[in-house]
């Protein structure tokens, strides 16, 4: 008899409103999900551990959070799966303020509308990505990885008040369009050799939305055994308001200084000086550091997600693997 169906929240998402939240639903989820245990987590890491340690034990693991939380609960039951051991399905209900990947796998931003969309999914394979460092550090990522303007922006954030939420992403994305300047990187995609490149922004992703639903990678899939890599080169201060604007509308691809690329792998090295505390990440939401370098794979159906399957000819197909 297979255990109750575990769910790993983050009170602090959604603004310190998910415990609230929460409260609203948790008589209607044995109708929906059959029995569960609830963990609230209690700091940086907890939905990791938790999630790797029961991985291998459950046959649904949910986060209940933001992007943040997701992409914890991803990384270990990713960890979990390591070791050859069939691993429990990923299901997400999304409380955060962006919920990119949660969003963009079909999840109702309504919670108790999202619980009855986790009942009646079905779990497709999906894949993840790994990016490595060169001094050896690693980290599976659910949604998104990138240098430049995004991690900026990120720090910026945490070095204000979290409290503000999406608006705090605005204001810190609209100061850092102004300040931020392009940085010199060596750039390689797939097996193609390695060249500079000045660039406001690199960012590779899993799913078509970033940022807080901004269409970064309007053909993503996570199942096409592919992550799409963004390169944006420098713009002045006329032409960066409009790409922002194109961005926005999904309508980018075929600016300038914006590309595009399907890619199994990226290797990315910053030709600027890295900073004392190595070179800034942005991953799915979070900020992280490495040095040396970085090597970004996918990682292709490592684990089966709950989420709402892609037809053909809106983006690569489920069916596609490459």
């Amino acid at each position: 008899m297979s255990r109750p169906v575990l769910v790993i929240g983050n009170p602090a998402a959604g603004r310190g409103r998910a415990r609230t939240r929460w409260q609203g639903v948790a008589s209607s989820l044995p109708n929906e999900l059959g029995e569960h245990e609830l963990v609230w987590t209690e700091a940086p890491g907890d939905a990791e551990r938790v999630a790797r340690r029961e991985g291998n034990a459950r046959a649904l693991v949910v986060a209940y959070g933001g992007d943040g939380t997701a992409s914890e609960v991803a990384r270990g039951l990713a960890l979990a799966a390591e070791a050859g051991r069939p691993v429990a399905e990923l299901g997400l209900l999304p409380a955060g303020t962006g919920n990119d990947f949660a969003g963009d796998a079909g999840a109702p931003g309504r919670l108790r509308d999202a619980v009855r969309f986790l009942a009646r999914t079905r779990a497709l394979p999906t894949d993840l990505g790994r990016v490595e460092s060169g001094d050896g550090w690693s980290r599976y990522f659910l949604n998104s990885c990138s240098v430049g303007l995004a991690a900026a922006v990120n720090e910026r954030v945490a070095a204000g008040s979290a409290r503000l939420g999406r608006g705090a992403y605005g204001a810190a994305a609209a100061r850092e369009l102004v300040s931020h300047r392009a940085r010199r990187f060596r750039v390689g995609l797939d097996e193609h050799p390695l060249r500079p490149r000045l660039l406001l922004l690199f960012s590779v992703l899993n799913s078509r939305r970033f940022g807080g639903g901004i269409p970064l990678a309007p053909g993503a899939h996570p199942g096409d055994g592919l992550l799409d890599a963004v390169l944006i080169g420098p713009l002045g201060p006329i032409r960066l308001a409009e790409a922002v604007g194109r961005l926005v509308r999904g309508t980018h691809f075929g600016h300038p200084a914006i590309e595009h690329h399907a890619v199994r792998q990226v290797r990315v090295e910053p030709l600027d000086a890295e900073g004392p505390d190595g070179l800034a990440l942005e991953l799915d939401g979070e900020t992280a550091r490495a040095r040396g370098g970085l090597r970004i794979s996918v990682a292709p159906g490592l684990l089966r997600i709950r989420r709402r399957r892609r037809e053909r000819g809106a983006g690569r197909s489920d069916d596609a693997r490459v």
